[in-house]
């Protein structure tokens, strides 16, 4: 397991407000806020991503070194913006269908996926946050 320091950084987009660029080492992705043009994925939905991403990357390296032959891996995230506070969601699912296994050993790979996903724990119990801020007038 790694514990490098992963970095992300972005930049608006003169002229288009509430559009960004981001950069993960080499790759590129353009944004968009929700008050923005709304084209491109946006920041609730990164997150959503994240944790659709990790989950079939786990569970197809757990299968794999298990030497369970699974046919395919359909997950599907979701959550709703607060209605009490807007500054978090009411609640986010992740919902995972396994081709090819059986209920127990779709179980037992979600449940490893539980175990060791840092993306879904982070989700999961909260972390701390650190925030950096630099002006330049």
């Amino acid at each position: 397991m790694s514990t490098d320091v992963v970095e992300v950084s972005g930049q608006t987009v003169a002229g288009v407000p509430g559009r960004f660029l981001l950069h993960a080492r080499e790759n590129h992705l353009v944004t968009d806020s929700r008050f923005g043009p709304a084209e491109a994925i946006q920041a609730g939905e990164l997150l959503l991503a994240a944790l659709t991403s990790c989950a079939m990357a786990n569970i197809q390296s757990n299968a794999g070194a298990d030497g369970i032959a699974i046919d395919a891996i359909d997950v599907r995230a979701t959550h709703k913006r607060g209605t009490a506070d807007v500054t978090r969601y009411d609640f986010t699912t992740v919902s995972i269908d396994i081709h090819g296994v059986g209920q127990a050993t779709a179980e037992a790979l979600a449940a490893r996926f539980v175990e060791t996903c840092p993306i879904y724990n982070t989700v999961r119990r909260g972390s701390g946050i650190e925030l950096v801020v630099n002006g330049s007038g």
